[in-house]
């Protein structure tokens, strides 16, 4: 149904979106600029697999004029079944990174996957594809047809500049784009967003905005739940929310903004990483080494916890600012405790591991602390929640955030391996 759907809406330009990491952000970028124009449909949430893109196809209607597709693969053989479906008139590639590593072994693997989205565009699609990503530049070699670049190397058709993002300072950077150049800012957090951001804008061109336009409209569209959201808890502690995914790629940007942040003390409250296939108690020691050598605090919230504690203790770290608290409730009266103003804390896990409650909790009780949960999907959005406030009006404090307390930055190097 979804197929014949999407060609019955051929007065809509679709654009679709894919990629390792950054999806979501950019669909909701270049929807945002897009919509200050004409109306425009776009992917609820990061609804993105083989159930998702078709419920986004079928709620397209023929007074959009846009619609912005994300589409997210698992397994082989999942692009070019939602490519197909999709048939878009723009395709966006915007990385090749370390995730569903249990179905893809190898990034060449992943990068054959993803390409398969240039495939189906439209006889006069446009591929736009971003030219830091060396697997995703060398599409460009094998497509035909229009062609845009974006990324920091001069020759790109949109190049960014000055790339500027030290909490409390949001993303800020320069597009070159022609003869023109163009400032923009946003309230993302993290230099790794501007690919996402980049992608829009270049997008918004491509369907006859001017970046000028595009950059207006970007500067208003707040962080994704749970990806690098930044919260106020009543203690004045701000909480970097970053418990979506738990991939290695998304920790190493992570721990970037980490490293040049600045804040009274950097808190550090992690449970484990996905799509890694070092076994566990390697994982948290890497763990342990990384938050002795970043965080001035560190909370594993990992029944293999120890093992990064026993790590971070080796390395030098305050034993009475390392602790191993696996159980959520606890780990959450901890927190509660502990936290005040001017503290910066970074909460990273697994979407299975609900890192989420933790942060919930400061707020007033809720009403589910499972330890094993099968739902893939954040708990903002959950009915077994059940908090006795009003979790929107706590969390819509992500936005316009006061300074943060100015304290050391970090010069760590560090990265956690594959």
């Amino acid at each position: 149904m979804a197929y014949l759907w999407r060609r019955l809406m051929f007065r809509t330009t679709v654009i679709a979106i894919s990629g390792s990491v950054g999806k979501t952000t950019a669909k909701e970028c270049l929807a945002a600029a897009l919509s200050t124009r004409a109306r425009t449909h776009k992917t609820r949430n990061n609804e993105n697999d083989i159930h998702g893109v078709p419920r986004t196809l079928l709620a397209m209607r023929p007074w959009h004029r846009f619609a912005v597709i994300e589409i997210g693969v698992g397994a082989p053989g999942d692009m070019k079944r939602l490519a197909r479906m999709a048939r878009p008139d723009i395709a966006i590639l915007l990385s090749v990174a370390r995730t569903h590593t249990n179905n893809f072994r190898t990034l060449e693997e992943t990068a054959k996957e993803k390409a398969q989205l240039l495939d189906h565009l439209s006889r006069r699609g446009t591929a736009i594809l971003n030219a830091d990503d060396e697997r995703v530049r060398a599409m460009a070699d094998t497509r035909r047809g229009k062609l845009l670049l974006f990324g920091r190397d001069p020759g790109c058709d949109f190049t960014v500049e000055d790339v500027a993002s030290g909490w409390p300072e949001r993303l800020s950077f320069r597009v070159r784009s022609g003869d023109s150049t163009t400032s923009v800012r946003t309230l993302l957090v993290g230099t790794h967003w501007v690919s996402s951001v980049a992608a829009a804008i270049a997008a918004s061109a491509a369907c006859g905005i001017p970046v000028d336009s595009s950059a207006r409209a970007l500067e208003r569209v707040p962080p994704f739940t749970a990806r690098m959201q930044p919260v106020v808890l009543p203690s004045g502690a701000v909480v970097v929310r970053d418990e979506e995914t738990g991939s290695p790629d998304t920790f190493n940007a992570m721990l970037k903004v980490l490293r040049e942040s600045r804040a009274r003390r950097r808190i550090l409250v992690i449970s484990d990483l996905s799509d890694c296939r070092a076994k566990q108690r390697k994982r948290q020691k890497e763990l342990g080494s990384i938050a002795a050598e970043m965080a001035d605090v560190a909370v594993f919230v990992s029944d293999h916890g120890r093992h990064a504690v026993r790590r971070a203790l080796e390395a030098g770290m305050d034993p009475s600012n390392c602790h191993h608290i696996p159980d959520l409730v606890k780990a959450a009266d901890f927190l509660k405790s502990e936290l005040g103003d001017g503290d910066l804390v970074f909460v990273k896990g697994r979407m299975t591991d609900h890192l989420s409650r933790v942060v919930f909790a400061q707020y007033g009780s809720i009403g589910c602390w499972t330890t094993s949960c099968r739902i893939h999907r954040v708990c903002d959005v959950c009915d077994l929640l059940k908090p006795d406030f009003d979790l929107d009006q706590a969390l819509s404090k992500a936005a316009g955030l006061p300074p943060a307390s100015t304290g050391k930055r970090c010069e760590s190097k560090g990265e956690i391996p594959m």
